[in-house]
This record gives C-alpha cells, sequence and structure tokens, in this order.
C-alpha cells in the first residue's frame, strides 16, 4: 500500500495510500477546534466514504490503517428512506435492473427445460431490455458521483447532512480514482448490454448473427463487469484483494465481483451453434440468475451502509 506525503502546514498537510498510482485514502491534521479528545491528531477519509458523503474518522496518527479506522463503525439498519442522496438513486436502480435479469432468467429456464412458463420468449426479452436500461441509469449517475467526489482532489470535515458545497461537473477525469475507472468500465459494460438485449429482441437473426450482435457485446459488458468490479475490490481494499467480512462495504464489493464472474460464466456458454442452440441453455439461464441476485442484494446492502449509528 503506498503511502505519500504531502508538504503543508496545519491542516493543509497531507498523507495519501492506495494501490499503485490511485488514492483511496487520506489522512490530514485536526486543527485545534476541531478536536473532540486528546487521542486523536487526524482526521482520515476513505475514497468510498467520500463518494457517499459519509464524515471523515478521527484518528490517532497519519499512518493508521483504513481498515482499522473503519473497524469500529457501525450501520443504522432502521433507515432506509433517502432520496436526496444520489447514492440512494443508485442502489435503488440496480436493484431494479437486477431483478428485472433475475425474472427473465428464471422465465428462460423454463422456456428452455421445455416447461410451460407465464413468459413468452418475447416477453422474456423486453423484461432483460428494461433491465439493462436500469442498470445504465444506475452506472451513469455512479460515474458522475465518482467524478464529482474525487478523493484525490482533497476533503473536508463533512457529513452526510452537510456536505461540502463544489461546483457539479458533468464531464472530466478523475485519473487517480479506482472508484472513477471502476463506474466507467461499469458504464461501458451496460451500454453493452442495452446493444446485446436491444439485439436479443430482433426474430430473423441467424446462429451467426446471434453470435455477432448478441453473444459478442454479452461477452464484452461482461468482461467490462468483470474488471469493475475488481477496481472496487482494490478500492475498499487499498491494495489488490483483502477479506474483511464484518465490513458491509467488503460485503457489498465482494457479491458485486462475485455477480460479475456469474455473468461471465453465463456469456461464455450462450455461444450459438449452427444448429441454433446454445452450448448450455440452462446454465446461461442459471449464471445470469445467480448474477443477478448477487448484484439486487449487494445494491440493497448499498443502502445501510448510508447510515451510521
Amino acid at each position: 500500500m503506498a503511502q505519500q506525503e504531502r508538504p503543508g502546514a496545519g491542516a493543509s498537510a497531507q498523507t495519501t495510500g492506495g494501490p499503485g498510482p490511485f488514492v483511496t485514502w487520506v489522512t490530514r491534521p485536526l486543527a485545534e477546534f476541531e478536536r473532540r479528545d486528546q487521542t486523536a491528531t487526524h482526521v482520515l477519509q476513505t475514497a468510498r466514504r467520500h463518494r457517499k458523503s459519509l464524515a471523515p474518522l478521527p484518528v490517532a496518527g497519519p499512518r493508521v490503517h483504513p481498515h482499522e479506522a473503519t473497524a469500529a463503525v457501525q450501520q443504522d439498519w432502521g433507515r432506509v428512506w433517502a432520496p436526496q442522496r444520489i447514492s440512494w438513486w443508485i442502489a435503488v436502480l440496480f436493484m431494479i435492473g437486477a431483478a428485472h435479469f433475475f425474472i427473465a432468467a428464471a422465465g428462460a429456464s423454463l422456456l428452455d427445460s421445455g416447461r410451460p412458463g407465464p413468459l413468452s420468449g418475447r416477453q422474456i426479452g423486453w423484461i432483460y431490455f428494461i433491465g439493462s436500461l436500469f442498470f445504465t441509469s444506475a452506472a451513469y449517475l455512479q460515474w458522475l458521483e465518482a467524478l464529482n467526489k474525487d478523493l484525490a482532489r482533497g476533503f473536508a470535515a463533512t457529513t452526510a447532512d452537510h456536505p461540502a458545497r463544489s461546483e457539479w461537473r458533468f464531464w472530466g477525469l478523475a485519473p487517480r480514482s479506482l472508484g472513477y475507472w471502476a463506474a466507467a468500465v461499469q458504464l461501458a459494460g451496460t451500454l453493452l448490454f442495452n446493444v446485446n438485449t436491444a439485439d436479443g429482441l430482433l426474430s430473423s437473426l441467424d446462429w451467426r448473427g446471434e453470435n455477432l450482435l448478441v453473444w459478442t457485446p454479452n461477452m464484452a459488458g461482461s468482461v467490462c463487469f468483470l474488471v469493475s468490479s475488481q477496481l472496487a475490490v482494490m478500492e475498499y481494499s487499498h491494495h489488490y484483494w483483502s477479506f474483511k467480512p464484518r465490513s458491509l462495504a467488503w460485503w457489498i464489493v465482494a457479491l458485486n465481483l462475485l455477480g460479475s464472474v456469474f455473468f461471465q460464466a453465463s456469456a461464455l456458454v450462450s455461444f450459438v451453434l449452427p444448429a441454433g442452440a446454445l452450448v448450455d441453455a440452462y446454465h446461461a439461464d442459471l449464471g445470469t440468475a445467480a448474477g443477478a441476485l448477487c448484484f439486487f442484494t449487494a445494491a440493497f446492502l448499498m443502502i445501510p451502509e448510508l447510515f451510521e449509528a
């Protein structure tokens, strides 16, 4: 975990850390008027907490590990309503998109097994397409949030109720933010799923057209989701991987990574053979359903992450 001290006086001096060139946490000295007790001399903020407008944490020195600082954080599970916060909308939109994919995959599994189901193939295709639009909406908001909440640009002692005011940007780069790159790659993946599910509504495609217009963007989108999920794991871990099962944020990034693995496995066996059948339709449906369930759970957990006791 790289660390770098930024020279300065008083509250302007900062220590940063993160994997490679990326900044995933920052500490700065507490000013005298900010101190609440004698043990805390600095305040620490992580990139994920900063992006979600969660308050920086008081720590006893400039080199306290972020996982040590966040170990005592407890969520307020009784609060679920926060439509004034962009993170809440991201969670809700991802949940809706994942629910659509799960329903469509369950319906497709019935059709592929030859059993009668409540949904026709055409209806399943539309459910997939509508779900992909919710995924893209959530991913776009997530990209905007990461762009405007770049920890590498510095932070103030803000809280969820009193966030720092700054000019909102609708375009730009945040090259030292893993959250930004994770959101950008995931947004690209959702756009590919838009293409994949829209082309899936076409009824005149032969097996070559299916593979070119449906399977190829599905594979590429699944790869984007895998890369994005690993970047999110690195942002939380401040390294390439971590195992912190007592942390809610760890479960969120881990479930997203697992869901991406299921989506990738589903895409691999969705290749259309010359006879017109998939390589393995049963496991393609199963992988999509399992991945959607992981994404739904992770998105649901993003809501209590916003409220700390």
